[in-house]
């Protein structure tokens, strides 16, 4: 009998091979700390020093960074390399695709990167040139420390980015440590980092996470234009949720984000005096412990972390203060003043920008300080790190935590009209509270009423800060110590403001309690 044969099942195909990644987390040095860095950087082991000259590349209408791409051709002691970087949003700390080639000649080898996005984003576009753009020139001292079961690469840079030739060519420094994680965890970066900051009883280095990438500094270089705040908007802080996300999970997002803004803002504000780097900060500030405080039950913020949160909060707190006072409430009450009080305004004015200008110069020493790096490294640390999946999902927790915050803001807003100025504060804060809420519960709830409630909430909360306005321009009066003749001046016109404001603000909180609310 002839045996029956079988046909050997197909091999399964092997799964695609992921595409190269590197895992970083880059950190600032300021000069005055190098020494103090070198020296703890020296335990380490002994560094490999070489120079390195890097150009990159993108075409006429930077088509590569419109990308999120970068493409540089490196010359060092061992050759040309070229790498082309993709897929990570600028943050302080990430994983984003790196793809690495030799480069014979120092020519780009653009046959050598066919596996990357590149030919594909370039022929898409019509197969634009690529040309040189800017330079770095940079000496590199580099390590490679065992953290735990972990290997890291300790790179020190120092030198500048340029654009153009010449003396007179544009130039920023270069300063920067970048931690590269070779084998292991990501955990063992900020192990490491917080080393290298130090601590115990002394000033720790201000080593502040860095998200601005080399390659951003060189475009930069050739755009000079004025750097825009980012913006601390609910939107950026509500794209990576998920109804089905656990509150930890959301709370590690939130905590991720804000302090990424926070970190862009800061950098800007201690060469720039726009208020609005402040302002956008301080949102971020307030986006973060309000979720904090909103999931308090299910997920838990270190204390040390939420103190020091508040601490930060309170510098930039008073220059935000110092700044509405200077350039939105004084005006106002300019306008419409007799012409014989604008003189007694205006040493009102000359007092409030020299408190501003001392409250800058606050907010500025607490940016640049070590306590304000160890805040955002360890910020960034417990955002990264692994969530408790057992926490209640948004979608549960939506209903109950939203109707909560509602009774709240309902129960402070009786009699509204006749609130003293701080009790309505603490309805401006209920409101606030409610509004952070729903831009994070959005995700769980029907998309049309969450929007139109949140429209009420915000026109809610503008004509709950308009009273505010007024009561913080009667305490700098008294503060500042304007003349009777010119309170007296400004009372009238402030009284009508605020009875206007009452009228406006009571019909604003009825319509919103009577309306439907999107989590019922």
């Amino acid at each position: 009998m002839k045996t029956p044969t079988t046909t050997p099942p197909p091999a399964p195909a092997s799964a695609p091979r992921p595409p190269p990644t590197e895992t970083e987390l880059k950190l600032a040095v300021r000069a005055g700390d190098l020494p103090r860095l070198r020296t703890r950087l020296a335990r380490l082991g002994a560094a490999r020093r070489v120079k390195l000259a890097t150009t990159y590349f993108d075409t006429g209408e930077r088509l590569l960074a419109g990308h999120g791409m970068s493409l540089r051709l490196r010359q060092s002691e061992d050759g040309w390399v070229q790498t082309l970087k993709a897929g990570a949003p600028a943050s302080a700390f990430g994983t984003r695709g790196e793809w690495q080639t030799a480069a014979p000649g120092g020519r780009l080898q653009l046959g050598r990167l066919r596996a990357t996005p590149l030919p594909a984003l370039l022929a898409a576009h019509g197969k634009p040139a690529l040309v040189p753009l800017f330079q770095t020139r940079f000496v590199r001292s580099a390590r490679t420390v065992p953290v735990g079961k972990s290997l890291v690469e300790v790179a020190l840079d120092r030198g500048q980015v340029v654009a153009g030739r010449g003396r007179g060519a544009p130039r920023v420094p270069l300063l920067e440590l970048e931690l590269e994680l070779k084998a292991g965890r990501p955990g063992a970066l900020f192990k490491l980092a917080r080393r290298l900051l130090g601590g115990d009883g002394v000033e720790p280095l201000a080593l502040l996470p860095l998200a601005q990438t080399k390659a951003a500094r060189g475009y930069r270089l050739l755009d000079p234009q004025p750097p825009a705040p980012v913006k601390a908007g609910a939107k950026g802080f509500a794209a990576p949720l998920r109804a089905q996300h656990s509150a930890d999970q959301a709370l590690r997002q939130v905590i991720g984000h804000g302090t990424e803004v926070l970190l862009a803002n800061a950098r800007e504000l201690a060469e720039h005096d726009d208020p609005e780097f402040v302002h956008q900060a301080r949102v971020a500030l307030r986006r973060m412990r309000s979720a904090v405080r909103l999931w308090r039950r299910q997920s838990r913020l270190p204390q040390s972390l939420q103190d020091e949160l508040k601490w930060i909060g309170q510098e930039l707190g008073a220059l935000r203060d110092a700044d509405v006072l200077v350039s939105e409430i004084l005006p106002h009450l300019a306008a419409g003043l007799p012409p014989a009080q604008q003189p007694a305004l205006q040493a009102l004015v000359e007092r409030a920008q020299q408190r501003q200008a001392q409250a800058r110069s606050a907010a500025r020493a607490a940016l640049a300080s070590g306590r304000f790096a160890r805040l955002t490294l360890e910020l960034l640390a417990w955002a990264h790190g692994r969530p408790r999946s057992a926490a209640a999902s948004l979608r549960k927790l939506a209903p109950r935590q939203l109707a909560r915050l509602l009774a709240r803001l309902r129960a402070a807003a009786r009699y509204f009209a006749a609130l003293t100025a701080e009790r309505r504060h603490e309805v401006r804060i209920g409101a606030k509270r409610l509004r952070y809420a729903l831009d994070l519960f959005a995700v769980a709830l029907p998309a049309q009423p969450a929007a139109e409630y949140l429209e009420r909430l915000a026109h809610l909360q503008d004509l709950l800060g308009e009273l505010n306005d007024v009561a913080v321009a009667r305490s700098a009066l008294d503060e500042l110590g304007a003349p009777a003749a010119l309170r007296a001046a400004i009372a009238e016109g402030l009284a009508a403001r605020e009875a206007v404001g009452l009228q406006q603000a009571e019909a604003a909180l009825a319509e919103l309690f009577e309306a439907r609310v999107p989590w019922g």
